[in-house]
């Protein structure tokens, strides 16, 4: 470590130059990074949810769609409206209630009619003539939202929705936020007012590093790349604030050189030592069925590691460079002597103990009756987008449709005419669609995949009948079926899908000369029935729609799709059942398992990291069991509360939680350790310990405790939000417990502590006698 350090500390302009050009570097790189909006995207690939995806991408087309409420308005109003919209570029359909004669003049007393007009408020329903983001469907929108800008509206869509692009804005404003934050944390706890410079051009190297190389990845998802610098921020400052406090120590005794070396010597091993246990957190993530796990802990990890190069390749040069300035600032220490705390913390430990023993098993139970929710839309947050709040508002007038998909092998409409069928008297399925079930005449007699005889296709069409079997005759020739000319023509049957193809094609080519009015009606109806095409029939699988009423989530919900999914396969082998409800039922199914196997991971990966740490048996399980309470605790409050947590919330929070906050009670075990070698009274060390420690606990703790309290009140994104608040509480929860239970843990237990060090026999008594000892000898020699 010497050797390293001197080499450190000769080349640090050189490490500089090259640091700085690795800067530039990841800046220019960074903007090649594909950040992933979709969280299924990350969903294992053997999931129905995730194979069901794919091949709707491929197959089919899904037009842009809005649900748009307008307040305050008359139904004659909204009539006029709808009719003003359909005329925009881009607009496909404008959805409302169409009145029959019989009804004229009750409109609004219809159960049917409040589906789309209720208190002043109508809800109309918008589909584009392309997909989301095609420009054409963004420019049509942009035209929907100038034509009501004088109306009070609330517009649920996704196709302007830029998750992305308002997430970035808020992640400006939360890093403004949190800087000004961590800066005047580092300047209550500071020695000199330079290190807080320092620090700051530190982290602005290690983040600009981390976010350049995540191209390594080809792409990120968003939950990653929103918090990943706030994290980082907030768990890797610490190894800064080591070598850097190392330094101050070394330099009150050598000149700046070599103070440098010594911390460098002494900090690399023990920030390298630090980091691991954040690092565990971190990888037992990435053993996640659902990718994000995988995503954000590897990114995390980079993360941690460039942090700490950053520290010792980047940082001594900085140290060196502005040294005078680190001398011209120092300045008293802000931080007050709180020996009163650890009397009290000694005082009360036959009471709080006892609760805390309590809180284990309490807690531990609590946390794990806690319901969790899937879906994003489900979760709120503090600062709602428009998208939230539209749904919001929607929702205390209207029931918004939840609309799921069946993908099939294609080729059997007889098959998809009968789930159609068995699926529509399913209680809570409001809707189902496919080209079998298509009507295309008044009385919804035949459907877009019947076969139809001249006569029938005459009578949809209003067509001459002499022209429709002038037509089948043409048809039966070009397609070579010649039976049709030895048989009455008025027996032969095509599909009508085939008919209006035939038909329109041969307009085209002109091979025929329809009257003005007739040709438009059919360009008219092959249009609709291209569109039906484009979005129900692609080459190789056909989709259908329905609609389920109710929440998007649940056990109702989940039950319906098993009753779906079990009428589809009585007619295929293959079947694919897609929507955001199933996407939340894949979540929720391998939920248990990931939240198991991130909670042992994590568990086993810190504790076994303190057994080196420490070479001690009892003090891995007496720090694990102190920072899992706090996660129980931190996981009990919305169980008591009745809210649905956001399951990723949970999982991410749990393994960080565990992996950082757990450096806290590293430093007061450490601490009580030392001093203990020392003082033979148990209380005093305790008084001691708390007191000393308190300055690193507060300044790390309250970095990462703000960060996630920032993240959660300033971004509008509701998984970033949930992250953000829970890792907020969590880290606080990991605060107080190390702060109050830690500390008397290790008093009540010292005797045991004593007797379980592997490689040694010694217990703490006899080690102070030697060292006192060796203390004695030393000044005899002198």
């Amino acid at each position: 470590m010497r050797k390293l350090a001197e080499l450190i500390v000769n080349n640090r302009k050189l490490l500089m130059v090259i640091f700085i050009a690795a800067a530039i570097g990841s800046a220019i790189m960074s903007s090649h990074v594909e950040v992933v909006q979709e969280l299924t995207d990350y969903l294992p690939e053997d999931t129905e949810t995730r194979q069901g995806v794919d091949l709707m991408d491929a197959e089919f087309t899904t037009f842009g769609t809005a649900k748009v409420m307008i307040s305050n308005v008359t139904y004659e109003e909204a009539k006029d409206i709808v009719e003003q919209l359909k005329d925009i570029k881009g607009v496909s359909a404008v959805d409302f209630y169409e009145e029959s004669d019989e009804d004229e003049t009750e409109i609004t007393d219809g159960e049917e009619l409040s589906d789309y007009y209720k208190n002043l408020s109508a809800l109309l329903s918008i589909t584009f003539d392309t997909p989301e983001d095609d420009p054409e469907a963004q420019g049509a929108i942009k035209d929907v939202r100038e034509a009501l800008a004088d109306y009070d509206t609330w517009f649920y869509t996704t196709v302007d929705k830029d998750d992305n692009a308002s997430l970035q804005e808020d992640i400006k404003v939360i890093l403004v936020i949190a800087v000004f934050i961590i800066i005047a944390v580092l300047w209550f706890t500071s020695g000199t007012y330079m290190e807080i410079a320092i620090f700051m051009l530190v982290f602005a190297m290690a983040a600009l590093l981390n976010m350049g190389t995540n191209f390594i990845f080809g792409k990120i998802s968003f939950v990653t790349n929103a918090v990943a610098s706030i994290l980082q921020l907030a768990m890797a400052i610490d190894y800064a604030i080591i070598l850097f406090h190392r330094f101050m120590e070394e330099k009150a005794h050598t000149d700046t050189k070599e103070a440098l070396i010594r911390a460098l010597e002494k900090g690399i091993v023990e920030i390298s030592s630090s980091s691991l246990t954040t690092m565990s957190g971190m990888v037992a993530l990435m053993f996640m069925h659902f990718g994000i796990g995988l995503d954000l802990g590897r990114v995390m990890v980079k993360a941690i590691l460039l942090s700490m190069l950053s520290v010792f390749g980047f940082m001594p040069g900085l140290i060196m460079m502005f040294n005078r300035q680190i001398d011209n600032t120092m300045h008293k220490s802000f931080v007050p002597k709180i020996e009163f705390w650890g009397k009290i913390v000694v005082a009360v430990r036959k009471f709080t103990v006892p609760v805390f023993v309590v809180m284990i098993f309490v807690c531990g139970y609590l946390s794990n009756t806690s319901t969790y929710a899937y879906d994003q839309s489900s979760v709120e947050s503090a600062k709602m987008n428009e998208y939230m709040t539209s749904k919001r508002e929607i929702s205390k007038n209207f029931d918004l449709d939840n609309l799921m998909a069946i993908v099939v092998p294609a080729g059997d409409y007889d098959s998809e005419a009968a789930i159609l069928s068995e699926i529509q008297e399913i209680d809570n399925v409001a809707s189902a669609t496919g080209l079998a079930n298509v009507t295309v005449d008044d009385d919804e007699q035949y459907v877009l995949t019947d076969r139809l005889t001249p006569q029938e296709l005459a009578d949809v069409t209003d067509m001459d009948i002499d022209t429709i079997r002038l037509l089948y005759r043409f048809y039966a020739w070009k397609e070579e079926k010649y039976g049709a000319f030895l048989n009455s023509i008025d027996e032969f049957k095509i599909p009508l899908i085939s008919m209006v193809d035939f038909i329109y094609g041969e307009e085209e080519n002109e091979t025929f000369d329809f009257d003005e009015d007739l040709s438009q009606d059919i360009k008219d109806m092959h249009k609709t029935l291209s569109d039906a095409r484009e979005q129900l029939e692609g080459d190789n699988y056909h989709r259908m729609l329905f609609t389920i009423s109710g929440p998007v989530e649940g056990e109702e919900t989940f039950a319906t799709i098993d009753k779906v999914r079990d009428i589809a396969q009585k007619y295929y082998h293959e079947v694919y059942v897609v929507g955001d409800s199933t996407s939340d039922y894949d979540l929720s199914k391998s939920f248990t398992q990931d939240n198991m196997i991130i909670t042992i991971l994590t568990a086993l990966f810190v504790a076994l990291i303190l057994l080196f740490t420490f070479k001690n048996y009892s003090l891995p399980l007496i720090l694990v069991v102190t920072i899992q309470t706090s996660i129980f605790i931190n996981f009990t409050l919305p169980a008591i509360q009745g809210v649905h947590m956001y399951f990723l919330s949970y999982l991410i929070v749990s393994s960080i939680q565990m992996g950082a906050t757990i450096d806290y009670a590293i430093v007061i075990t450490n601490r009580y350790i030392d001093l203990r070698k020392t003082i033979t009274d148990k209380r005093e060390a305790v008084v001691k310990t708390l007191d000393q420690s308190f300055a690193t606990i507060i300044t790390s703790g309250s970095i990462m405790t703000s960060a996630g309290f920032v993240v959660g009140q300033t971004t509008s994104n509701p998984v970033i939000a949930s992250l953000g608040t829970t890792l907020g509480k969590g880290t606080l929860t990991s605060i107080v417990l190390v702060m109050l239970i830690l500390p008397q843990l290790l008093y009540m237990f010292d005797g045991i502590i004593a007797k379980t060090y592997y490689k040694s026999k010694l217990s703490l008594e006899n080690l102070s006698k030697l060292r006192a000892e060796a203390a004695g000898e030393e000044g005899q020699k002198a």
